[in-house]
C-alpha cells in the first residue's frame, strides 16, 4: 500500500514543492484534504510510529534542500503527524498526531509562458519535475548528500555558519578555490564578499564564523540575505554540472 505523510505550511511552498516533484520517487500531490508526500521508503511503516515519523522527516529534509536551491522564494513547510495508508480503492487506514499550527499572509505572481502558433497561442508542454533528478545525484554524490543535509534545515534562513560550509563543500568538491574560481560560476568578486561576510565579526557582528580577525574592514560585503542568494547560485551550478546540465 501506498504511504503518505500530509505536509503543511503556506500554499505557495507546497505549491512549489508539488510543481519540483509532481513524479518520481518522492512524489508530493494535492489532494481533497491538502497535500501530502508519498515515497516507497514510507512503505510498511504504519506499524511503527517511531520510524515512521524518522523517515518521514528525512525525506522532508531532502525535499526541502532542493527547493531551497531551485526556488529562492521557498520556505520550509512542516509534518503535522498524519500519515495515510492507501490501496487505491478507498481502503486503509490513518494515523493522527495533532500539532499547533501558525498562519502567515504572503503574496506571489508567477508568469505563464505560450508559444505563438500562427495567431493561436500553444501551451508550451511542461517540463519533467527537477526535484527527482538532484536527489537520485544525491545517492550517487557524498558532496550533494552532504549538501542537502545542510539545506533541508527546516529554519526560514540559514546561517553564515551553514552557508560557508555548502560553500567549502563545493570548493573542495571541485579541487580548490583557484579551480572554483576557474568554473565562473559566481563573480570573484562575490565570492571575496561572501566569504569576508561570513567570517569577519566587524561585517556580520555576532554571527561571523569568527569572533576577531586581524586586519581593516573589507570594500565588499553583503547581508546574510545576499549571502544566502550567493550560495543557491552556486549550489545550483555545481549541481547542474554533476548531472551534466548545460
Amino acid at each position: 500500500m501506498t504511504v503518505k505523510a500530509k505536509l503543511e505550511g503556506h500554499p505557495f511552498d507546497l505549491d512549489a514543492l508539488m510543481e519540483l516533484f509532481r513524479d518520481g520517487d518522492p512524489k508530493v500531490s494535492k489532494e481533497k484534504d491538502g497535500y501530502y508526500l508519498s515515497s516507497a521508503e514510507l512503505e510498511g511503516l504504519m506499524g511503527d510510529g517511531g520510524r515512521l515519523i524518522e523517515v518521514a522527516n528525512r525525506l522532508l529534509q531532502r525535499v526541502t534542500g532542493v527547493a531551497r536551491i531551485l526556488d529562492s522564494s521557498f520556505r520550509p513547510v512542516s509534518l503535522p503527524g498524519t500519515f495515510v495508508e492507501d490501496d487505491g480503492a478507498g481502503n486503509g487506514r490513518r494515523h493522527h498526531i495533532v500539532q499547533a499550527e501558525t498562519v502567515e499572509a504572503r503574496f506571489n505572481a508567477k508568469a505563464v509562458a505560450v508559444v505563438m502558433d500562427g495567431q493561436s497561442s500553444v501551451p508550451r508542454p511542461a517540463p519533467p519535475p527537477e526535484g527527482p533528478g538532484f536527489l537520485r545525484l544525491a545517492m550517487s554524490h557524498t558532496d550533494v548528500a552532504e549538501a542537502l543535509t545542510i539545506l533541508g534545515q527546516f529554519s526560514v534562513s540559514l546561517s553564515w555558519v551553514d552557508l560557508y560550509k555548502l560553500y567549502e563543500i563545493v570548493r573542495d568538491s571541485v579541487g580548490s578555490e583557484q579551480a572554483l574560481k576557474a568554473k565562473k560560476w559566481v563573480p570573484d568578486a562575490e565570492l571575496s564578499a561572501f566569504k569576508a561576510s561570513a567570517n569577519r565579526p566587524d561585517v556580520s557582528g555576532s554571527a561571523a564564523r569568527h569572533a576577531r580577525m586581524g586586519g581593516g574592514p573589507p570594500k565588499l560585503t553583503m547581508t546574510l540575505a545576499a549571502g544566502e542568494d550567493f550560495i543557491r547560485r552556486l549550489v545550483a551550478a555545481w549541481w547542474n554540472s554533476l548531472s551534466g546540465a548545460p
